[in-house]
């Protein structure tokens, strides 16, 4: 029997937060280590999660929420939109979020260079590059390509990691594409249509709306690897809450099984949260993402390590003897081994 879960059909207005990063360096400008008394949370079932971009990437929080998963784990949740990827390590290090979620090149500057600040990747729910990249129909990929402004958020984000996975992978130069940043998705949609920029990066179904306006598919990244929407926690906080730990990664394993499972449920939560009221755009949105949520989010080493060392090969940090050290994959390994896991698919 497919799950029906009643939603109310508007776009959810999520609350931002800005912590600027340089905020939480800040911390560490004159030798202080970032450990404060706040900086260890008293053990609670509240968790504020924090992630980076509207889109259906956070469909397993989005259907977490509306299905009342997390209630009903005992877990009294609020999910928070922050600014960008780069103030996500700064929202963990001012407790204004106690899990993060969002690109693990994002987090990865702040593991290697803010003193005292411990930070563990507990799940990892998509192991690909989740993002499209949207332009003009003269556009082609590949060498056409180069030469060309494309639009994205921030430094450190996501998008930004895609394209530089992509100039890897072709072997070209950072100066073959023209990245313009322009702070936040609906930016890049403006700065697109208004011809600022030749295409956009962006997650679905935010740069799928411009082909309403005559643009098109140029390409997506879903060939590249990557710790993508890492969810990420401070070491004293771990230590401190495992119980509410236990129960978020319990709730993220039943929430990707929710979404593989109820496409309908699914498609009404990516309309809820994602801001769209075309439910073609919501299809269109689940359909992409279904190939690429994980069945079992257990944290990639190895795509942690890459994570790592793409940030230091921009001249950020220094390269960790063993990136392993950022893992803790104990809560999603005991729901594996339980069979609990497996159970969610039968």
């Amino acid at each position: 029997m497919r799950m029906r879960v009643p939603v109310p059909w508007r776009p959810r207005r999520a609350v931002r937060l800005a912590v600027p990063l340089a905020a939480a360096l800040a911390l560490t400008a004159s030798g202080c280590a970032a450990t404060s008394s706040a900086s260890i949370q008293p053990s609670s079932m509240k968790i504020t999660v924090g992630y980076t971009a509207i889109g259906a990437a956070y469909s397993d929080l989005y259907i977490c929420e509306d299905a009342g998963v997390f209630k009903k784990n005992g877990l009294d949740v609020k999910i928070t939109l922050l600014n960008s990827s780069s103030q996500l390590v700064a929202a963990l290090v001012s407790n204004s979020v106690q899990i993060g979620v969002g690109a693990t090149t994002a987090t990865a500057a702040g593991a290697m260079n803010l003193k005292g600040v411990d930070l563990r990747y507990i799940a990892l729910p998509i192991k690909r590059y989740y993002m499209e990249m949207w332009g003009k129909k003269s556009l082609t990929a590949g060498d056409g390509l180069k030469g060309r402004k494309i639009g994205l958020s921030s430094p450190g984000s996501l998008g930004d990691a895609a394209v530089d996975a992509l100039i890897k992978k072709n072997g070209w130069s950072q100066k073959d594409i023209q990245k313009i940043y322009l702070k936040s998705t609906p930016a890049e949609v403006s700065a697109l249509e208004n011809g600022a920029v030749d295409a956009i990066v962006t997650q679905p179904p935010t740069g799928t709306k411009t082909r309403q306006k005559g643009f098109k598919k140029v390409m997506d990244f879903t060939d590249l690897p990557t710790a993508a929407n890492a969810y990420t926690v401070k070491t004293g906080y771990l230590s401190a809450n495992g119980k509410a730990v236990a129960a978020f990664t319990k709730s993220e394993a039943e929430c990707l099984a929710m979404l593989h499972n109820d496409r309908d449920a699914a498609v009404r939560s990516i309309m809820k949260h994602s801001g769209v009221d075309n439910k073609a755009l919501a299809e269109y949105s689940y359909d992409f993402f279904d190939k690429l949520w994980a069945k079992d989010p257990r944290v990639d080493p190895r795509l942690v390590h890459d994570a790592f060392a793409a940030t230091v090969a921009k001249g950020v940090g220094t390269m960790p003897k063993d990136t392993d050290e950022f893992i803790d994959n104990s809560y999603v390994d005991k729901l594996r081994d339980s069979g609990f896991i497996d159970s969610l698919y039968r």
